[in-house]
């Protein structure tokens, strides 16, 4: 399902890197480095579909085999979303990613993001649900990016969630922001500096450390992704255990549907 993006205010912007002293060619590798990457999760839940099909074991009438197809169709979509990306961007001549604003709703975005992980969980034998807010949610974005953002949140809960873990992914209102967050049940950060994780080098060092959190470029682009949207990205461990990593975004008040 497509989430419901009312045009709400329109501003075009670009994510850069820090300016590089005749360093156009690292612009352009970081640019495309961030779009590969986000192509691994609709990727990975292609992949689980074929290996179902593959095993001869595919039952459309099984619940959870009906989810990995609804999951694959996201995934092309998303995928080819981000292969047009990729075109627009080498014919803008410019190293950036273009930020347009939106009203979009929390809720919907989450549940597709939800919808397109099923896969790529299911391999790992770890539950993600959508928790409704409860009340409609309408938040500032670019719909594109957002949707972005919590596939690499997801995917990296996902994979440091153990098997017969669970994810849960949830908005929660305040006065003027909105909270998009991916809670898991995995071991939590330790002792990772929290900060340094959203960092280009941060999760590298951590590796070196010994903590594995992170998935290379992915948080990177999240905090990037954030800020080109006016918001913050923000990790912790959560009181109930696990970790939580979050997305806070300017709230829309007052629109009328």
């Amino acid at each position: 399902m497509k989430a419901v993006e009312k045009t709400h205010q329109v501003e075009t912007s670009s994510l850069h890197r820090e300016a590089v002293p005749d360093g156009q060619a690292d612009k352009w590798l970081e640019i495309f480095s961030i779009f590969i990457h986000d192509l691994e999760s609709p990727l990975a839940s292609m992949k689980y579909l074929l290996k179902l099909i593959e095993s001869g074991k595919l039952n459309l009438n099984d619940p959870i085999h009906a989810r990995m197809v609804a999951s694959s169709r996201i995934a092309v979509d998303r995928a080819e979303s981000i292969l047009y990306d990729v075109l627009s961007v080498a014919k803008s001549g410019q190293a950036g990613l273009p930020v347009t604003l939106s009203s979009v709703n929390a809720d919907e975005i989450i549940r597709e993001v939800v919808t397109l992980a099923q896969g790529s969980a299911a391999e790992r034998d770890v539950a993600v649900t959508a928790v409704p807010s409860g009340s409609r949610c309408q938040v500032s974005a670019d719909p594109a990016l957002l949707r972005r953002v919590l596939d690499n949140l997801l995917y990296n809960a996902i994979r440091h969630t153990p098997g017969g873990g669970s994810i849960q992914v949830y908005a929660e209102q305040g006065e003027n922001s909105v909270f998009i967050s991916v809670k898991d049940s995995g071991p939590g950060l330790g002792d990772v500096d929290h900060a340094s994780l959203f960092d280009k080098y941060g999760q590298v060092q951590a590796r070196l450390d010994g903590n594995h959190r992170g998935v290379g470029l992915g948080l990177y682009f999240c905090k990037l992704a954030a800020t080109g949207m006016g918001g913050t990205v923000l990790a912790d461990d959560h009181a109930e255990g696990g970790a939580v990593f979050s997305i806070k975004l300017q709230k829309i008040t007052g629109e009328k549907i």
